[in-house]
Order: C-alpha cells, then sequence, then structure tokens
C-alpha cells in the first residue's frame, strides 16, 4: 500500500498539491507542536498540519513529549531524578539516555500500583535505575489506592472519582522521600501521583530545607496552596511545557531555583 501511494500520489507532484489545495486550503495557519506555536501553510507544509493535529490528538505527546523535552535540558553532569508516580518508567527510561553522554545521572523510579511496578521494573533491567514498589507520602505507614480503566488514573482512595472502580482496593506501604537513601545536592523531581501531590512535597521538606532540589515538575494538582509551597522556597513556577511564566491556570508546573539560569 505504501509502495502505491509513492508512486501514484507522492511522485505526482501536481496531482498531490492540487489534492492537498481542495483538502486542506492554501492558508496560513498557527499550529501547535511540542509546546511551539509555529504558522505554516496549508499546503506548503502540509505535513506539519497533519502531524500538528496528531499530536494534539494524543496526551502522550501533547502534553508529556514537551516536557520530557525541558526536563532533559534541566539534567546536568552528577545529578539525580526522582520519578515519583513512575508508571511504566516513559520518564525515567528515556531520560537516562542522557547518561550515554557520560552524565552519570542517578535515577530514583516509585510506583505504587504493583502491577504496573512489574512493568516498570522490567523496563529499568540493564538502566541505572532503581525502582520500588511503594507510594511516596508525607509519612510512613500504608496507603489504600483504587484501579482504574488504565493504570495512570490509580490512586489514593480520598481521591477517587468517577474514573475509579470503587471495589478494587490495593494497600501499598508508603514512606516520605526525606525517609529515602537519596544522597544528592542537585535532584530534579518529578511527581505525577493523582491527588497526593501536596503530601509527596511536604515529605520532602529537608531536601527543600536543604536545598537539594534544583527542579519540580508537577503533573497536575488539586491543591491551591502548592504553587504557594513551592514559591516560599524560592522557586520560579513556569509552564511545564512552554517554560513561559506559570499563569496561575495550567495543571503542569515546572518550577526552578530562581538562581538557576534559565536563558
Amino acid at each position: 500500500m505504501i509502495g502505491i501511494i509513492d508512486k501514484f500520489f507522492l511522485k505526482k507532484p501536481k496531482l498531490r498539491r492540487f489534492v492537498t489545495k481542495i483538502i486542506a486550503g492554501k492558508n496560513n495557519k498557527k499550529v501547535d507542536l511540542f509546546g511551539a506555536t509555529l504558522i505554516i501553510n496549508s499546503t506548503d507544509e502540509h505535513g506539519y498540519l497533519r502531524s500538528s493535529r496528531f499530536v494534539n490528538a494524543s496526551a502522550l505527546l501533547r502534553e508529556e513529549l514537551p516536557v520530557l523535552f525541558n526536563l532533559g535540558s534541566l539534567l546536568e553532569k552528577n545529578d539525580t531524578f526522582i520519578d515519583v508516580g513512575a508508571n511504566i518508567g516513559i520518564f525515567s527510561v528515556v531520560l537516562s539516555r542522557l547518561n550515554n553522554l557520560g552524565k552519570n545521572i542517578q535515577f530514583y523510579a516509585y510506583e505504587a500500583n504493583p502491577k504496573t511496578y512489574q512493568r516498570l521494573k522490567q523496563n529499568c533491567l540493564s538502566l541505572p535505575i532503581e525502582a520500588k514498589n511503594i507510594a511516596i507520602s508525607n509519612h510512613s505507614n500504608e496507603l489504600t489506592f483504587v484501579e482504574g480503566a488504565v493504570s495512570h488514573v490509580f490512586t489514593n482512595i480520598e481521591n477517587k472519582s468517577e474514573y475509579s472502580f470503587s471495589d478494587k482496593k490495593v494497600t501499598v506501604p508508603c514512606t516520605s522521600l526525606d525517609k529515602q537513601s537519596i544522597k544528592s545536592d542537585s535532584i530534579i523531581l518529578k511527581i505525577d501521583v493523582e491527588g497526593q501531590e501536596m503530601e509527596v512535597l511536604q515529605g520532602s521538606e529537608m531536601l527543600f530545607r536543604n536545598k537539594c532540589i534544583k527542579a519540580v515538575f508537577i503533573d497536575g494538582f488539586n491543591d491551591e496552596s502548592l504553587p504557594s509551597f513551592l514559591g516560599n522556597f524560592g522557586f520560579k513556577l513556569l509552564n511545564a511545557k512552554t517554560l513561559l511564566q506559570y499563569d496561575g491556570y495550567s495543571q503542569q508546573i515546572l518550577a526552578v531555583k530562581n538562581n538557576l539560569r534559565t536563558d
């Protein structure tokens, strides 16, 4: 099929341009790609038009890929990346490739869902990632979670919603990051925990007070005090996708230390 399209359409420039113009018009348009707004022509750059539609139809490409770019640019030699709510490890696994450049970055990935953790563990084999099946909170004990139709809506029972199976409960041990054996003075912390964001931050307070954390990515939150918590520790708040100043509305925050160069 690809060969037929190539022969009878792609290699027929007059036909291709005529059909494209009929379908898409020939206008300059603004499209969003990977957190950037670009002007393209709907015929001359039709591939970017199609790509923008595909990207914006995918939560992974629309929301997470731009953030991966930005976090990768912040990770420096001998840094530590802490992935709280790692799921299958997409952030840790992709960013661990930076060690192929001799960056010697340490990775810690925490995932509460026991079933998802099994896949995380497999994905981390032979990679410099320490994966743990534990929930991160502001205390050490246990937390009860409820499952959802897909793994990324696995959440604490207090935060269950219409996306949750109320009858599918899982009890998981929990602890705080302050009680983990993480010895680093240059940490990038990623948090994606479906409603437990403030508890994770509160349980990391010593790391903040000791100025060990240089950047924090929050993927969604429901506690209105979260931005001020980060601001009180001297963090500048940015839109995690665009790196523009946080507008108070976006659910994705990238907080960077005020003395960290972002130019």
